[in-house]
């Protein structure tokens, strides 16, 4: 079982924040379907590692924002994805919005309307995840971002009324000026319009972004990072409070609506990245009967959108790089992206499947993080080893333990 990512690089303007490969696209109409003809063309140069990974459980369209691409070109171009995904994965039901598969779009408030909603809902997408940021103008515009609290409301609703039955909402937490009254504002009002899924993340300043020099120039204030984790406290108790369960460090969700998609990079699965600077990841089936270099491979294409095009008209993939992980460091990888989420590690399932003796390697390292109130150790079944999730208390200081895990 996989999944398939499709970046779409454009956007209407790079937030103040944003350091993920994007670009301002005025001429988007022209420009937007050569380059999703190119990604179908990549779609389908990759259909015996779509076979090979079938069933294809999630499809997610990020960015950039994919909905500042006109609706009908948007929409067509979901079809045909879809189309061919659920072919390689034998599916008879091959177009229109069965919900076999979670297709999730990513959408900025200032680039949809219910009309544009309703034909991406039609194309397929059975999930939207609406980037609000903030319901606070001062923050929004703080973050360069395009759209108003007042359309972030208008969006939902129209998403709503477009059909949408599994809508996430994003936020960022420390955003410049934000406080606790006005987290707990954002929060307050999130909550009411009832959305099945919330992400919170704490922003980072990115070396070399508008926001992350304005910072160090001591033009804008940003909270430091006892104040950040105050701040996720008070976010995490009010979403705990309102019947979301947090499942994975950043997110939140009601019973039943958590992301199928990013689950599964927490579980470090397998995913084929389509598009300008999209990133792989394949695993063989049984690491452990494979030799040490055979653990899986991740690749990424190259950033630059012409040349990710003009590779596809010459029918070449567009790799710009590729790297062979071990069992060990699949591993390794699986137990570090896997302590995000709430139900933590199974180290005895770990070494099981990756051939690899997790249970006595860490098992001294456990106990002291453990001591220091930052996991908690569970006993699971007798003949397997410890389960190890992060201390509740401990999610604001995950980094320290990660570092334990490389």
């Amino acid at each position: 079982m996989g999944g398939v990512y499709v970046h779409i690089p454009f956007c209407v303007r790079k937030c103040a924040y944003c350091d993920f490969v994007s670009y301002p696209a005025p001429d988007i109409e022209s420009l937007a379907p050569a380059y999703l003809g190119a990604v179908l063309g990549e779609l389908l140069l990759r259909q015996d590692e779509l076979r090979r990974m079938a069933p294809i459980d999630t499809v997610y369209v990020g960015g950039g924002t994919p909905t500042c691409v006109p609706p009908r070109v948007l929409g067509a171009f979901l079809q045909g994805l879809l189309q061919t995904v659920r072919a390689a994965s034998g599916a008879t039901h091959t177009v229109g919005p069965a919900d076999d598969i979670e297709v999730t779009v990513e959408a900025n408030p200032g680039t949809v309307d219910r009309v544009g909603l309703a034909e991406l809902r039609e194309a397929g997408a059975n999930r939207l995840s609406l980037g609000f940021q903030s319901l606070s103008d001062e923050e929004l515009a703080a973050l360069g971002r395009i759209h108003s609290a007042q359309d972030c409301l208008r969006a939902y609703g129209d998403a709503r009324a477009a059909g949408f039955g599994n809508m996430s909402v994003d936020l960022i937490l420390g955003a410049p000026g934000q406080t606790h009254a006005s987290l707990k504002s954002t929060a307050d009002a999130v909550i009411d319009l009832g959305p099945d899924h919330v992400s919170a993340y704490c922003l980072s300043l990115e070396p070399g972004t508008p926001l992350a020099d304005a910072a160090r120039a001591g033009v804008v204030s940003v909270p430091d990072d006892d104040d950040a984790a105050d701040l996720y406290d008070l976010f995490a108790a009010r979403m705990a409070a309102s019947g979301y369960a947090r499942y994975e460090i950043s997110n939140f969700a009601r019973t039943g609506f958590e992301s199928r998609h990013n689950t599964g990079y927490w579980r470090n699965g397998e995913y084929i990245g389509l598009g300008a600077a999209a990133h792989s990841h394949v695993r063989v089936r049984s690491a452990a009967s494979m030799p040490e270099s055979g653990g899986g491979i991740r690749s990424w294409n190259t950033p630059l959108v012409e040349e990710y095009i003009d590779s596809l008209r010459c029918g070449d993939l567009p790799v710009a790089g590729r790297e062979t992980r071990t069992a060990e460091e699949e591993a390794r990888d699986a137990l570090m992206v896997g302590l995000r989420m709430s139900v933590g590690v199974d180290l005895g399932a770990l070494s099981q499947e990756y051939g690899v003796d997790f249970v006595g390697e860490y098992a001294e390292r456990f106990r002291r993080l453990a001591s220091e109130g930052l996991v908690e150790i569970v006993d699971s079944a007798p003949d397997r080893g410890p389960c190890i999730r992060l201390a509740p208390a401990a999610f604001p200081l995950a980094n320290r333990v990660f570092i334990e895990c490389v």
